[in-house]
């Protein structure tokens, strides 16, 4: 295990470019980077230049900074996790999961896995996303160009735009007064309401709107499903492929779905310094225990994979003797079975042993064809005679 702590200012630049493995950044109240790695000092490199720090690692990586550092993240090759940084945060591709909590504005241009985001101060920007989405408490904008599968989304103050949702879309409050809501789902779509809902609605759905709203009167206009509750300060616009269910907010409801949006647990309200203490102290556990996993994981590997290959080159040496062997005494069955039927030839037609290099001619073979007629050689010992005149 590798660790490194440098002095910084309060409001740093990281960029991590590539990281093999899984990638955990925590932000705290040190005005310090501590970088921790399930690996050797030469399975890192970090570069500094003023308050911008660039950092490069082969193997699982822990990072504590603080808290309005501004994060750039290129390429994680795990699961990625980040937890407390304020400033912006800008992720390139990661091959895993995400999970992103108390977090500043935050751009994600593509993920493999799954998206957990909560408490985002600012707009979640999310350009390509493979797996489901559950994003909760976005202070700013949500904005999707694509999700392969679900999408949960809540506490969504500042509007929402998702362009191609692959499967359902579940879509809580608040529809905050002056913002618009749009999406477009290939399957269902089912909005939860509270009684006091300010909203305009224009639906289309290809297998219908059920409502379970008393207040609310729907109709149809130009192949549109339009309503309005309260004043119509907020607007939805919603297209899917399956049905759209409305159904009003159940006052105990909401920590039920809070438990249904979280990902990971988190322990809050216990004040900043005792949970950089308790991260801190659990990351390194956990890069230990998993280092020395690691490396017996890799040591019997390493010897199953040099056993096998021996078995399988004995196995094959075997196979190849027995054809070998095989087809030598198939060779010699044939040259017997050749010498034969070239001496029942001659004594059927009184020929005398012809050279083996001369091709066998038409006049021959009409010959032997009349033996078999004649029932004097079987169909195979014709076939045998001939390949003996051949010398093949």
């Amino acid at each position: 295990m590798f660790e490194q702590t440098i002095e910084t200012s309060a409001t740093p630049h990281i960029t991590v470019t590539e990281c093999l493995g899984n990638l955990v950044v925590r932000g705290t109240e040190e005005p310090q980077i501590t970088l921790r790695l399930r690996g050797e000092a030469d399975d890192v490199i970090m570069e500094q230049e003023g308050e911008t720090f660039t950092i490069t690692a082969r193997a699982d990586c822990s990072l504590t900074c603080p808290q309005s550092t501004t994060l750039t993240i290129h390429t994680v090759r795990g699961d990625l996790k980040v937890k407390g940084v304020q400033g912006p945060v800008a992720v390139g591709t990661i091959y895993g999961d995400v999970a992103l909590r108390a977090v500043g504005p935050t751009a994600l241009e593509q993920a493999y896995g799954d998206l957990s985001a909560r408490q985002v101060a600012g707009d979640i920007k999310v350009q390509s996303l493979a797996g489901d989405a559950r994003i909760r408490e976005v202070e700013g904008m949500l904005t999707v160009d694509q999700v392969g599968s679900d999408l949960k989304a809540e506490g969504l103050q500042g509007g929402m735009a998702a362009e191609q949702v692959g499967a359902d879309v579940w879509l809580g409050p608040p529809f905050s007064p002056g913002t618009t809501y749009r999406l477009n789902a290939g399957s269902d779509l089912r909005l939860r309401l509270p009684a006091d809902a300010s909203l305009r609605l224009a639906l289309r759905a290809g297998g219908g709107v059920r409502s379970n709203l008393p207040d609310l009167a729907l109709e149809e206009v130009e192949g549109e499903i339009r309503g309005v509750l309260g004043a119509g300060e907020a607007s939805l616009e919603a297209q899917v492929g399956g049905r759209i269910s409305l159904r009003p907010l159940e006052p105990e409801e909401g920590l039920a779905e809070e438990l249904s949006f979280d990902f990971v647990a988190d322990l809050e309200g216990l004040g900043a310094q005792i949970e950089a203490s308790i991260a801190g102290a659990m990351a390194e556990m956990e890069v230990r225990l998993e280092e020395s996993l690691g490396r017996l994981d890799v040591k019997k590997i390493r010897l199953g994979a040099e056993q096998a290959k021996e078995r399988a080159l004995r196995k094959a040496e075997r196979a190849a003797e027995k054809m070998r062997r095989a087809a030598e005494r198939e060779a010699e069955r044939s040259r017997l079975r050749a010498e034969r039927a070239e001496r029942r030839w001659q004594r059927a037609s009184g020929r005398k042993p012809r050279s083996r290099r001369e091709p066998v001619t038409s006049e021959e073979q009409l010959r032997v064809l009349r033996l078999v007629e004649e029932g004097k050689v079987t169909p195979e010992e014709a076939a045998d005679l001939l390949a003996a005149l051949g010398g093949r």
